[in-house]
This record gives C-alpha cells, sequence and structure tokens, in this order.
C-alpha cells in the first residue's frame, strides 16, 4: 500500500495532464511554495499557491494538459519528502496552433525531478522543487509564446 506522501505527489503529477486549478489546489498547503530548477532558466521563483495557479490557469488556455508519467518514485518517512522522476508530453490545444509547424513539432517531451515536501500529514504539498529539461523548457517557452499569440490573433478576428 502506497503512503499519504506518495498519493499526494502523484495526485499532483496527474492534475498536469489537465492543468485544472481544482484538481492542483486542495494538493497544496496553504504556504505552499513551488521553485523551478535549474536557475539558469530565469524563472522568477519560488511562486506561492496562488501564483502557481495562476500560471497553471494561464498555460490552460493554450494547452489541454500535460501527459506526465512516473518514472521512479522514492518515499522518504523519515524527512516527509517524496522524489519523482519523470517524462512529460506538452499538448496543445488545436485553436493554438497554426500551419506553420506540422502537428508532430507542437508536441515537446522532457524529462523532470520533482522534489516534494509535504505537510505534517503527508496530504498536502508544502514545497515543490521541479527540475526541469532545461532544452525541452526552452522549446516549450518559444511555443507557448507563438500559441498565446495564435490564440490573441484570432480572438482579435485577425
Amino acid at each position: 500500500m502506497e503512503s499519504t506522501r506518495i498519493q499526494t505527489a502523484k495526485a499532483f503529477i496527474a492534475a498536469y495532464s489537465t492543468l485544472s486549478v481544482e484538481a492542483f489546489l486542495p494538493l497544496l498547503a496553504d504556504d505552499y511554495t513551488h521553485t523551478f530548477a535549474p536557475a539558469s532558466l530565469g524563472r522568477p521563483t519560488p511562486k506561492t499557491k496562488s501564483e502557481f495557479a495562476a500560471q497553471m490557469s494561464s498555460l490552460r488556455g493554450v494547452l489541454r494538459g500535460i501527459s506526465v508519467h512516473v518514472k521512479e518514485a522514492i518515499d522518504s518517512a523519515s524527512s516527509n519528502r517524496v522524489v519523482i522522476w519523470a517524462t512529460g508530453e506538452t499538448a496543445f490545444r488545436d485553436e493554438a496552433k497554426d500551419a506553420g509547424l506540422p502537428d508532430e513539432e507542437w508536441r515537446a517531451a522532457g524529462e523532470y525531478v520533482f522534489m516534494f515536501t509535504m505537510d505534517e500529514g503527508g496530504a498536502r504539498v508544502a514545497r515543490l522543487v521541479e527540475f526541469v529539461d532545461s532544452k525541452s523548457a526552452d522549446r516549450v517557452m518559444g511555443l507557448v509564446v507563438r500559441a498565446r499569440k495564435n490564440v490573441a490573433e484570432r480572438q482579435n478576428g485577425a
């Protein structure tokens, strides 16, 4: 039987499939912080619970979700932490894509390491450090910028 810590971490990972804020929020402690690493990515961190929710909501405007698959999970009762090594692939919304790229180029795959620190009971995440595949992250950010431009143009009737 999996620990509450592992169940919480896996539920968090599963929430990426839809980027639903409603799926993430019950899993986060009130004082939740989210740090993206490595620092060379230049992302402002750490993010608070509300900043993380806003980011997921914003991404949902162009992404259907991110399919994340756990490769390995380490559960540490003594430190109340879970480490997950995973792979993931973006799924952009059709309305965010343009004909300038073939469909397969709208998918970006990468590897991730999530270091969860849980609240006292293990049912909520107090702190998360998310190491992202920097090569993939650069590509995804470029696609997100392009997708947001496409969505804005379509909304403005361009």
